[in-house]
């Protein structure tokens, strides 16, 4: 009886719940959200949810979602009510595009006397807004538009009153500065700049799916304050100010199918006590910090993830006592600049990874680190300066077993680099050395059996084999394209 209770008690619930439309072709916000009536805005569509509702977002040919310019600091699609565990909020995508730009108002910008224009521009690139090495905004993230086409960044003011139709931006003055083309002045141009980020989830139980964010000024899907069981789906981030994905204070977040490409901070940054799960994600291409990175007491997980390309640091970073366990990733480097990860008082765990294209496998940072790393049935291939770092006086701290190197280079420990086939003593089991094993995208596709040393009847070999949905998703957005219009693929 107290079970056809329960049923019946859930069964109300998800019948009360209620579907809400958005369509920013056919819609208008003076609509009432149905779908013979659809709002315009996914702002107003959230505004209508009430706990355990459904916000369904038509794509409409990927015409991005934008908003108005709201300011310096920008606004974010927050989501203040959830659901419950059998009845979750979903906000549905769809396929949708949302676009961070906004065309920026003529009288925010102010005149100066050399004939340059100024306004206020504060980026959400956490990490590099404190970077004092650099006056400039990233050439690689390319953010600025004038009459729907992007245009150049330039890296000083010099620079920029030489470069009519550019702009510069300056970190010290925390503004913007825009050279308009000769017998042209503000008014006769449209100037559109990220101006609006992604979402913000703060309540439980809530399932965000099928979105691209792109130019957003901030992250893309983050949740902050205390939500658990939250949920982002097929969600990509692409060119954002900030990272593509954040989990903050003390939320428990999964990610899966996700992708993080060219944003200008990581792919993702998870800090505070959080704790994340990210299945079978992409992190390519992003241009300042990590590819992914942990910080202040948090915990994650990689499960069947690519990190790549990341740029100019390392492609992980685990910080202030964090907790980052990788599982079957494939993480490949830059070449011989950097190590593949940075290890600072918390832990790094890789269990059937593939690690490949670095200086090294780990940078261990200031000579009071604390951190600890286990590298388990991995491979280890293409680094240039020492296969992985071992501190003196800190070799109870890391863990070799059951790895497969590959390379000329053996590792360096206590200062000494060892010979090729020279293991670190008491802190390996089980490790062989051998050669060619790798091939195809990022050389990180294993393409020679090696069963795991030590280990009988094992049939698979060392190293990670990633799902063929994350290689295509890796082949298909290292080809993306951002404009005033949405998405493109070459």
């Amino acid at each position: 009886m107290k079970r056809f209770i329960l049923a019946a008690v859930f069964a109300a619930s998800a019948l009360n719940a209620a579907t809400y439309y958005v369509d920013n072709v056919k819609g208008s916000d003076r609509n009432n959200g149905s779908k013979s009536s659809p709002v315009a805005s996914i702002e107003k569509g959230l505004s209508l949810l009430k706990k355990s509702d459904r916000l369904e977002v038509m794509p409409n040919n990927g015409k991005p979602y934008r908003r108005p310019y709201p300011g310096i600091y920008g606004k974010s699609y927050s989501v203040n009510h959830g659901g419950t565990a059998e009845n979750p909020m979903v906000i549905n995508g769809n396929g949708a595009v949302i676009s961070g730009l906004a065309a920026i108002p003529q009288n925010i910008w102010k005149k100066s006397e050399d004939g340059l224009y100024k306004m206020p521009f504060w980026p959400m690139s956490n990490m590099y807004r404190i970077y004092t090495k650099q006056d400039y905004w990233l050439p690689e993230a390319k953010i600025f538009f004038v009459d729907g086409k992007r245009e150049k960044n330039c890296l000083s003011k010099d620079e920029l009153k030489k470069t009519p139709n550019a702009f510069w931006w300056s970190r010290k003055e925390k503004s913007l500065y825009y050279n308009p083309p000769a017998g042209k002045s503000i008014s006769d141009v449209r100037i559109e700049l990220p101006s609006n980020s992604g979402f913000y989830v703060h309540a439980d139980h809530v399932r965000v799916e099928n979105f691209t964010m792109i130019l957003s000024f901030n992250d893309g899907f983050d949740t902050n304050g205390k939500p658990r069981n939250v949920m982002f789906k097929n969600c990509v981030a692409v060119d954002n100010c900030g990272q593509a994905f954040s989990c903050h204070h003390t939320g428990v977040v999964y990610y899966e199918d996700c992708v993080a490409v060219r944003c200008a901070s990581s792919g993702a940054c998870d800090v505070h006590y959080s704790n994340s799960n990210y299945n079978r994600c992409v992190f390519i291409n992003n241009v300042f910090e990590a590819g992914v990175f942990g910080a202040n007491f948090s915990a994650h997980t990689y499960s069947n993830c690519l990190i790549a390309g990341n740029t100019p640091f390392e492609q992980v970073w685990q910080h202030q006592m964090s907790r980052m366990f990788f599982d079957n990733c494939v993480i490949s480097g830059c070449g011989d600049k950097n190590a593949l990860v940075f290890l600072r008082n918390g832990s790094l765990s890789f269990l059937q990874c593939t690690l490949v294209n670095a200086a090294s496998l780990n940078f261990n940072g200031p000579a009071d680190n604390r951190g600890s790393m286990q590298v388990e049935n991995c491979v280890i291939a293409n680094m240039k300066n020492s296969l992985y770092t071992i501190p003196q006086g800190k070799e109870k701290n890391y863990r070799f077993a059951g790895n497969v190197y590959c390379g000329k280079i053996g590792p360096k420990v206590s200062g000494k680099t060892l010979e090729r086939g020279k293991n670190s003593g008491k802190q390996e089991t089980n490790c062989i050395w051998s050669n060619n094993i790798l091939s195809g995208r990022l050389n990180a596709e294993i393409k020679k059996y090696h069963k795991l040393p030590g280990v009988s009847g094992e049939k698979r070999s060392c190293g990670a084999k990633l799902p063929s949905s994350v290689w295509a998703a890796f082949d298909k957005y290292s080809k993306v394209k951002t404009s005033v219009d949405g998405i493109s693929f070459e």
